[in-house]
């Protein structure tokens, strides 16, 4: 996977880190980079998650399901509270996802201006057909059709302006919300049900080896996913390369007896994350037994 197509990877870790921890609680999250082109998250430290069936997995990734229907359908997303096209608003739990902080900005920036996805004329006419106005789409094709090759960046532009200019009517409501749709479809994850309902499924454990791509499956903060660069990541022939030139530098200024050689490779950073996430679940587990420990000596005295 290349740096462009992650970003549909860093949005889908922005969608679903926040719908874990407000909708499900889930608190201590770690996800892991699966060494190719995907993403796992290991929900640790919480029982109930443990004892989930399968069937109650499958719950969990039903909800936040988005997008339904396959490539003959042009509108995929039928979430609304309502039926059909100018429906009610969005569920309270898809509706923060459509401002620019989360998968609007990245809307911008990844479907616009990066894959230029209405430059074309197909991607226009796919635009166009999930305008619900029919008078404001033909309005819309006209404009373009008078400008050949306008970008994506300004036919979504070009829509804007017609809801500001229609002020605060029913249109430009139903117009508000069929560009929030969009960005929904464009944008929003698709999760792998199977992988995700079955307990006897593999993930990918932190500092295991993609077998096929060599690269080591490194954990990564879901603040900073976006930054994350899959051609960066420590592989396996990188490492030995790193640890002979390591073994070198001991031999010449004297070995810290105190410093373990993965200090001295590009995995430093993963490894200290880990701990960290290490850290977290035995201060939590630490205070929970202490909490058990102090209700057991009240109810005994």
């Amino acid at each position: 996977i290349c740096k462009r197509c992650w970003s549909f990877i860093a949005a889908a870790v922005t969608v679903l880190d926040s719908a874990l921890r407000n909708e499900f609680g889930y608190r201590h999250l770690l996800w892991v980079y699966s060494g190719r082109r995907g993403i796992h998250c290991w929900i640790s430290h919480d029982k109930t998650a443990l004892a989930l069936t399968d069937e109650q997995r499958k719950a969990i990734v039903g909800h936040p399901e988005v997008i339904k229907g396959g490539a003959e359908m042009v509108k995929k997303v039928n979430v609304r509270l309502g039926t059909g096209f100018g429906a009610g608003p969005l569920p309270p739990s898809s509706r923060p996802l459509v401002q620019p902080q989360e998968l609007g900005g990245y809307f911008t920036e990844v479907i616009l201006e990066d894959k230029k996805r209405f430059d074309s004329d197909e991607g226009t006419e796919t635009l166009l057909a999930l305008i619900p106005d029919k008078n404001m789409s033909a309005k819309l094709r006209k404009l373009w059709s008078a400008d050949p090759g306008r970008s994506s960046i300004k036919e979504f532009a070009d829509l804007n302006v017609e809801i500001v200019d229609l002020g605060n009517t029913q249109q430009a409501k139903m117009l508000r919300r069929a560009q929030e749709d969009i960005i929904l479809q464009y944008l929003y994850p698709r999760i792998d049900a199977e992988v995700s309902k079955h307990r006897n499924h593999l993930l990918k454990a932190p500092f295991c080896v993609h077998p096929a791509a060599g690269r080591v499956c490194v954990p990564i903060g879901p603040e900073k996913a976006d930054e994350f660069g899959p051609e960066k990541v420590p592989t396996v022939g990188g490492l030995l390369y790193e640890l002979n030139l390591s073994e070198q530098a001991k031999a010449e200024e004297g070995a810290d007896p105190l410093r373990g050689d993965w200090e001295r490779t590009s995995l430093k950073p993963y490894v200290e994350m880990l701990q960290r996430h290490a850290q977290e679940l035995a201060r939590e587990t630490r205070d929970e037994r202490q909490s058990e420990f102090s209700a057991e000596v009240l109810v005994s005295t």
